[in-house]
């Protein structure tokens, strides 16, 4: 069961995440060899995406849901920075391109994958043509790039998703869960374990490459946030699924117990009560789905509360552990861990939660002005804050910034009415492609797709995720498992007799069926 997650390619894009960050690391305070490095890699990445597109896409995957904001490489020209997620997307498509241009792939317009899009691409539309007319055209552009990337959404059509194909998708989301969780373990010690006056420079790494925030709370220990962090909550629930079936063994129940355990370390250290959130809405979904499924029997039931609450205790342990390692030098204490997540857990006025809700008024007052087709990307609300740094700049706490929390309200401010209803016409499309897997013996994978597409709409209520790439990503990667009658329409691509190709397809059992 755990092949479909661990195999060749896992430890590959494992590898080549980890390559990636070292050299990041290496040029960070020399941007000529940061420009030779995009290079490179936007060279490297074209031809290999021109030759296998499929493993081009598996590229853009595993360095989105690795990375939260696709800065960890970045070249600045005339004030604009190039980042490795732009090298790499321009690599695909510019490949992608070539390929149409030279008919090696063909583009329907009437694929029906295509046509559920149609909403929100009119939509997204809607949001530049206003933006760029009535707001700061500069503003309009860094609000709504992200959107940018469901340019993606045509290589994705593009490709025969077979079984290896899909099984690779599996295996890069999962080291790149991996790579996400090493990152914020890795942070943790090494902020619990050495001087302040010593981490300067990893925290000017972490803060100028946008890979992460780190806020120090109660006594010595900080919040390691990723927004990639994402990645773990999705293995959660593509996970969750295997504790429900009869045939488990109790070889597999321990070792899902284990990466459970390292999961909920991670979403615990996060202190995100988005993710909190989000993950009682996926939870809801994943236990009606279950019960859809065929009720597992009382045994199974217990069994899986048993996992979990195994899981739970584990997490904080571990997070203790790596806290009181006594080498080289600690800094931190349990009471400081302890004091931190009870503070997060109940505390319900602190500057983020309040800053929130200051916005509310204002930000429906905005909507109010323009309903139907919104005022465009780059509109900017202007609202009360007790966040302390924006008290520095503007001691009253007024603050004007087109960057809002309110996940729905902001789509619909910018996009109008018609956002929204596109994200959910497009989730119910998803959940309707995904539910014939409930009868097949791939249940799993409709019930842990479907249970994180709920998370991840529960989560943009607080924090915009369906805004950032990625949420669109993962919207993305959804698209090769949805079943659905009518064949894909372009089959010219080659599956490719790369490396992870024939990794995947020799150590992944059993099989995800077409």
């Amino acid at each position: 069961m755990l092949a479909q997650f661990f195999g060749k390619p896992f430890l590959i894009t494992l590898s080549a995440l980890a390559g990636i960050f070292l050299l990041a690391i290496l040029v960070f305070p020399y941007p000529l060899f940061a420009g030779i490095a995009l290079i490179t890699i936007l060279l490297a990445t074209g031809i290999l995406s021109y030759k296998h597109p499929e493993l081009g896409l598996m590229i853009a995957f595993a360095e989105l849901f690795a990375n939260s904001h696709g800065h960890l490489i970045f070249y600045e020209v005339s004030g604009f920075a190039i980042s490795l997620r732009m090298t790499i997307f321009l690599a695909v498509m510019l490949a992608w391109l070539i390929s149409v241009l030279t008919r090696r792939v063909r583009v329907s317009l009437s694929d029906p994958r295509l046509i559920i899009f149609l909403p929100l691409l009119i939509a997204v539309a809607i949001g530049f043509i206003i933006g760029f007319t009535q707001n700061s055209p500069f503003n309009a552009f860094k609000d709504g790039n992200a959107y940018l990337y469901l340019a993606y959404l045509l290589p994705v059509l593009t490709i025969d998703w077979n079984a290896v194909n899909k099984r690779l998708l599996l295996q890069v989301i999962t080291a790149s869960a991996t790579w996400a969780l090493i990152v914020t373990l890795g942070l943790l010690y090494i902020f619990t374990h050495f001087p302040e006056w010593m981490l300067s420079a990893v925290y000017t790494f972490i803060r100028d490459t946008r890979t992460g925030e780190l806020t120090k709370m109660a006594g010595n220990i900080f919040r390691i946030f990723l927004q990639a962090q994402l990645s773990l909550v999705i293995m959660a629930y593509l996970l969750s699924p295997f504790l429900f079936l009869r045939s488990l063994t109790k070889r597999t129940y321990w070792q899902i117990t284990l990466l459970f355990t390292f999961i909920l370390s991670v979403i615990l250290i996060s202190l995100s009560r988005s993710f909190w959130v989000g993950m009682i809405a996926g939870d809801l979904a994943l236990i009606t789905l279950v019960i859809l499924n065929g009720w597992p029997g009382a045994k199974v039931v217990w069994k899986s509360i048993g996992s979990m609450a195994i899981s739970c205790l584990g997490a904080v342990i571990f997070l203790v552990g790596i806290v009181l390692f006594p080498l080289p030098y600690r800094v931190g204490s349990v009471s400081d861990l302890t004091g931190l997540l009870s503070d997060r857990t109940t505390d319900t006025s602190d500057v983020a939660i309040s800053s929130r809700w200051n916005l509310l008024p204002p930000l429906m007052d905005e909507i109010r002005s323009n309903p139907i087709v919104g005022s465009g990307f780059g509109e900017e609300v202007t609202f009360k804050t007790d966040d302390p740094r924006a008290r520095a700049i503007n001691p009253d706490g007024t603050w004007t910034t087109y960057s809002l929390e309110w996940g729905w309200l902001e789509m619909w401010l910018k996009m109008g009415i018609l956002a929204p209803i596109a994200f959910v016409s497009l989730a119910f499309s998803f959940i309707r492609g995904l539910l014939p897997y409930l009868k097949t013996d791939q249940s799993w994978l409709g019930i842990g797709l479907i249970s994180c597409l709920v998370m991840l709409f529960a989560t943009h209520v607080f924090s915009p995720y369906l805004n950032h790439p990625l949420g669109l990503g993962f919207l993305l990667f959804i698209i090769p498992f949805l079943k659905q009658k009518t064949p894909v329409l372009a089959q010219r691509v080659g599956v490719g007799s790369a490396i992870l190709t024939r990794g995947a397809q020799a150590s992944v059992t059993p099989s995800i069926s077409e």
